[in-house]
């Protein structure tokens, strides 16, 4: 109990107060509802009672941790009480009058939530392909490429896989019937895999999944778009689809998730502008809004 008393200022709280915090802490066992059983620490008039430490200690927290979150939520206490104390007696009483910025608040709050449960409830979210593409058309300039950028297919196969020159044959095919090959031969023989054709990358995601260092658009234009690499385990197939340097126009596939994020929060902010011109125009129509 010394050990444990000198973590706790004597002055803020006695070594009854203390005795009964510490055993809550250990037994972790709520005394109630706020503002009621033992009180642990007066400021003045306003006093914290152990009820209103109800939750503020994660589960499972050992019995120290447990006693550094009390005594920092106590000492937060006591510190807000007192500065707030010496607030009231020092302000002068037009600089206490919050009345007016607590009900725009309050105001702002309850807006807020009602838009908020507007748009969970009537904003379409279904965004078509269609959609999408016609805001990419209109807007394509707004969606100039940073870095480079590569569209590839690749393979990662066991070196002693029985499979490897059928796969560089499908890799590098636009035939439909190789390339139905080359999905059923890569779900049966590759370690990992992607031959999905949107698929964009950047330099830095392609170098997370492949031993690829470097790779330019001037390969890309000199047609070396076929790239076969070896570890000690594992053989690497890659083909490079497409190529998009940076200062160009992205492919509509590589921001398509940003696409749907703008039409959303369009459709959003149409709803509640709507929502806002159709309140006024009811509260007119019914003489409920007079400008003199």
């Amino acid at each position: 109990m010394r050990m444990y008393l000198k973590i706790f200022n004597k002055r803020i709280v006695s070594h009854f107060a203390f005795l009964v915090l510490t055993v809550w802490i250990i037994a972790c066992t709520p005394t109630g509802n706020s503002g009621s059983g033992d009180v642990l620490v007066r400021v003045y008039d306003k006093y914290l009672y152990a009820s209103d430490l109800e939750g503020i200690i994660p589960p499972g927290a050992s019995t120290r941790d447990s006693l550094t979150v009390v005594r920092t939520f106590v000492r937060n206490w006591v510190d807000r009480e007192l500065i707030v104390k010496k607030a009231r007696e020092n302000l002068p009483e037009d600089l206490k009058d919050f009345s007016d910025r607590i009900e725009q608040y309050r105001n702002s709050l309850i807006i807020f939530e009602y838009e908020k449960m507007l748009v969970r409830q009537e904003l379409d979210t279904n965004i078509s392909f269609e959609a999408m593409q016609e805001y990419y058309q209109w807007n394509k300039r707004n969606f100039i490429l940073k870095e480079d950028i590569m569209n590839l297919q690749y393979l990662m196969l066991h070196a002693d896989s029985p499979a490897i020159s059928k796969f560089r044959q499908f890799i590098k095919s636009d035939v439909p019937e190789e390339k139905d090959s080359l999905a059923l031969y890569s779900s049966k023989y590759a370690e990992s895999f992607n031959i999905m054709e949107e698929l964009w990358l950047d330099m830095e995601e392609v170098s997370d999944i492949l031993p690829l260092e470097s790779y330019s658009f001037s390969q890309f234009k000199a047609n070396r778009r076929y790239l076969e690499l070896r570890d000690s385990v594992y053989i690497y197939m890659i083909y490079v689809r497409d190529y998009k340097p940076a200062d160009s126009v992205s492919p509509m596939q590589f921001v398509e998730n940003e696409i749907q994020k703008i039409i959303l929060n369009r459709r959003k902010n149409d709803l509640i502008k709507n929502m806002r011109q159709t309140v006024l125009q009811d509260a007119i129509e019914h003489n409920q809004v007079e400008i003199y």
